[in-house]
């Protein structure tokens, strides 16, 4: 009677161990948690800049890496919207486009096909939560600069977690704040309702400022609106940025991981682009510092759960950047090509299961459909607006 509780009870643990996983019927482990990593303007030069100055970073835990293509529909050199839309959904589009065709399609994002399947989702930025790179995993519009329009996206509950900027998006009251990019965008638009308000009575919590957020120790699964800044928060090298990516990551974890079907989330290093817009070589660095820091967040929690797929990509690459001195281990010296988008292939990195996915050279639609077919076990879908 005794072994035969022993092996009953054995078989329960390696049961309940399984079941941390979701399987194919082929027996493939799928993972329960996928984390995209977007270091937004972040090429091959950016990651070797930093880290042939920094040997212990982040990068190095990687076994699995990838190159991956980001043209957008009709250019060779994409934006965020278009590059984002690849990686949100598994499509080309034109430059500008939020997760939508130009014939008015709307594509379907990872995000809601996650919501559909019961998980928690999760967005978690240095700049605006409505802008481009963000929005085209939630919001469906003709244009990156309509960011009034895609704020009210987020009263569709597909994302259950905001961290970043972009309070004056959410409110009637336009901000005053100068946006921090180095180049020009569309007017942004001004809100004409209170976003605020809506986002409240559908059960989210509202945090819109840097104090309440450090205090803020989420116990259960719930629903998080912390709009930190006006727009985008300040740059990394300031120290006005009173919060980093790594602790706003760590918090966006502590709620996500509670949910009892798992998790997709997004994390941009936001503001590498925008560095590498203005040749700012310190910038640039304290920037990827940031990213590599979440980073080894990321990972450390992967490792832990055992259930989670990472993914670390970029939408573009920015500003050419490439490096003609230094010391290894020490500095690096850059020299920038432009101060524009590129068009050269950007690496990807992955870890846990379903990285082995992610080799060779690929595409970045390539990421959207694998990840939405991890998730769903089938095609993206497109419904018509």
């Amino acid at each position: 009677m005794k072994k035969k509780r022993f092996f009953l009870a054995i078989l329960f643990l390696l049961l309940s161990k399984s079941a941390l996983f979701a399987s194919t019927s082929k027996g493939v482990v799928l993972p329960r948690n996928i984390i995209i990593m977007i270091g937004d303007g972040m090429g091959v030069g950016a990651i070797s800049a930093y880290c042939l100055a920094n040997t212990n970073s982040n990068f190095f835990r990687f076994k699995n890496i990838a190159l991956m293509s980001t043209y957008a529909d009709g250019s060779l050199v994409t934006d965020s919207a278009a590059g984002g839309t690849a990686l949100a959904t598994g499509f080309k589009t034109k430059n500008g486009y939020v997760s939508t065709l130009p014939d008015g399609t709307h594509l379907e994002t990872i995000m809601e096909v996650a919501k559909k399947k019961g998980k928690s989702t999760g967005i978690v930025v240095t700049c605006s939560v409505t802008h481009a790179t963000p929005a085209t995993f939630y919001a469906h519009v003709s244009s990156r600069g309509n960011e009034a329009e895609i704020a009210t996206f987020a009263t569709n509950q597909t994302i259950d977690v905001f961290i970043g900027g972009g309070l004056s998006f959410f409110t009637p009251t336009p901000s005053q704040q100068t946006l921090t990019t180095q180049y020009t965008e569309a007017n942004p638009g001004q809100q004409t309702i209170n976003l605020l308000e809506i986002m409240s009575n559908l059960g989210y919590k509202i945090i819109t400022n840097y104090e309440e957020f450090a205090l803020y120790t989420p116990t259960k699964t719930e629903k998080l609106l912390a709009l930190l800044e006006s727009m985008h928060l300040p740059p990394a090298l300031n120290t006005n940025r009173k919060t980093s990516l790594p602790e706003m990551t760590k918090k966006s974890l502590d709620i996500l991981s509670k949910s009892k079907n798992g998790f997709v989330l997004m994390i941009e290093g936001s503001q590498i682009d925008w560095e590498a817009h203005g040749n700012n070589a310190k910038g640039l660095i304290a920037e990827m510092s940031d990213f590599d820091k979440t980073i080894g967040v990321v990972l450390d929690f992967a490792q832990k759960s055992g259930d989670t797929l990472v993914i670390v990509t970029s939408d573009h690459e920015t500003g050419g950047v490439g490096i003609i001195g230094g010391v290894v281990g020490k500095s690096t010296t850059i020299r920038f090509l432009s101060k524009d988008h590129t068009g050269v292939l950007v690496p990807t990195f992955s870890y846990g299961p379903g990285s082995e996915n992610f080799l060779g050279i690929i595409d970045n639609t390539f990421i959207g459909k694998k990840l939405i077919e991890i998730l769903s076990g089938s095609s993206p879908n497109q419904t018509k607006n």
